[in-house]
């Protein structure tokens, strides 16, 4: 699974994927990521049961998104190319815009 993030800011930052509940994956996605990872839907999804089934990403037991790595500071995806829709349109509200700006800010960018 390769990381194709080439963005300075979200290597080194990855809040994103930290602490974000309630990641909903259309059947589509977890479809699509079922043929990237391998892992039947149950490895890394939650089900929540009511009038229409729904799923939700599953993180682990620190907060992080599942497929979230880390690696000497540096964050990658380890399904970035079958990731979500909320996560392929992140940042998208202003809140989420004005996380992104604090650690653009506070992450020295390479020259």
């Amino acid at each position: 699974m390769a990381n194709i993030i080439t963005s300075e800011i979200c290597k080194k930052c990855g809040e994103c994927c930290q602490n974000y509940p309630f990641v909903e994956l259309s059947q589509y996605e977890i479809f699509a990521l079922e043929k990237l990872t391998g892992l039947p839907s149950d490895a890394f999804t939650n089900q929540k049961y009511g009038a229409v089934e729904e799923y939700f990403l599953d993180f682990k037991e620190n907060g992080d998104c599942i497929f979230l790595n880390e690696h000497n500071g540096d964050y990658s995806c380890g399904v970035y190319e079958a990731r979500s829709a909320i996560c392929r349109n992140y940042p998208s509200k202003k809140s989420e815009n004005e996380v992104c700006d604090s650690n653009r800010k506070r992450i020295p960018r390479k020259i």
